[in-house]
């Protein structure tokens, strides 16, 4: 059969494998972390170039209609392709700050989910139930607990929730968890 030792080096191993997985996640959380700022400069240097490009642009158009003062259909064309290379570049504008509020979101989301696990694992770590949880997945028990596929129980609904209950009426019941 199992020897105790057997058990307890393949709880020690699985513990270990789990602990060197978490390493694992942090190592790659801090390496994206440490590139950020780097990217939040890029993301500056190009605010300030397109900046500097449509101000280019708005010199252009005014050089274009001094020019053409003499000339009102001329003037009218030029004001137009003026008007519409302002407008592009404003929309380049938006859509760089537009890009810089979604990426600190994601940064921020990402954060959340990577602390959301962080606490998932130190449970599974640290306590008796997140050990015992952790066994029943590992040997396929936990989906059949927690969809009520037991032999001997069958799923019953009232208006308090959606339980697992025995058969016989004798044995534990649980409530499920909706899907």
């Amino acid at each position: 059969m199992n020897d105790p030792d057997d058990t307890e080096d393949f709880g020690l191993r699985a513990f270990e494998d789990l602990k060197n997985t978490v390493q694992k996640s942090n190592k790659a959380y801090s390496d994206v972390a440490g590139k950020l700022p780097a990217l939040v400069k890029q993301l500056e240097a190009l605010g300030t170039k397109s900046t500097k490009a449509a101000q280019r642009v708005e010199d252009a158009a005014q050089a274009v209609t001094s020019y053409v003062k003499t000339d009102r259909r001329t003037l009218l064309i030029s004001c137009g392709f003026g008007a519409i290379a302002l407008v592009f570049c404003a929309g380049f504008l938006g859509d760089i700050k537009g890009s810089r509020t979604g990426y600190a979101q994601g940064f921020a989301e990402g954060q959340q989910e990577a602390r959301q696990r962080d606490a998932l694992a130190e449970w599974s770590v640290s306590s008796p139930s997140g050990r015992l949880a952790y066994e029943m997945d590992r040997v396929g028990q936990i989906q059949a607990f927690g969809m009520c596929r037991i032999e001997g129980y069958k799923v019953r609904t009232d208006q308090k929730g959606t339980w697992c209950v025995s058969t016989s009426g004798n044995g534990l019941e649980w409530p499920l968890a909706r899907p």
